[in-house]
């Protein structure tokens, strides 16, 4: 007698078991299907498209002097998170940066005739990347603004 009053708890019990794990696969299958993937995120061997946009020539306005001159963005070909800036600080020689998501970051480096360059720079849009950087030659150094437009 036991086991008969015992036996409509375990099936209801179960089909209520079966109803909470149907919600909760539904609800599961709804949230993950609904996950947009977000353009700022590093994906691992993802970092061609955070290049390929940044390749070409750019028109450059440095405030520093009022300077107006070309920057060939280039792959670095010794380097796959790495662009080569060629005239960079309109030096007439390249500098490498390093590319993470939208931002670019030169570090320490000597360009053109011997100018110790760094700094970093944010790609806005298609048209347009903002760079700020040091510029030191024969020892005075000095912070400069760059707005690289296409």
């Amino acid at each position: 007698m036991l086991k008969h009053d015992t036996e409509p708890n375990s099936v209801a019990l179960m089909k209520t078991s079966v109803k909470l794990i149907i919600v909760l696969i539904t609800g599961l299958v709804l949230t993950l299907g609904s996950c947009q993937l977000d353009e700022e995120i590093d994906i691992p061997g993802g970092n061609d498209d955070n290049i390929t946009r940044l390749l070409g020539k750019w028109g450059v306005s440095d405030n520093a002097l009022k300077l107006n001159y070309e920057v060939a963005v280039e792959r670095d070909p010794s380097n796959s998170t790495q662009v080569v800036l060629r005239n960079f600080a309109g030096s007439g020689s390249a500098a490498k940066a390093l590319v993470v998501g939208s931002s670019l970051v030169v570090e320490d480096q000597v360009v053109g005739s011997n100018w110790l360059v760094s700094g970093s720079g944010v790609y806005r849009n298609s048209s347009r990347m903002e760079f700020t950087y040091s510029l030191t030659i024969s020892g005075s150094g000095e912070q400069r603004s760059a707005i690289f437009t296409r």
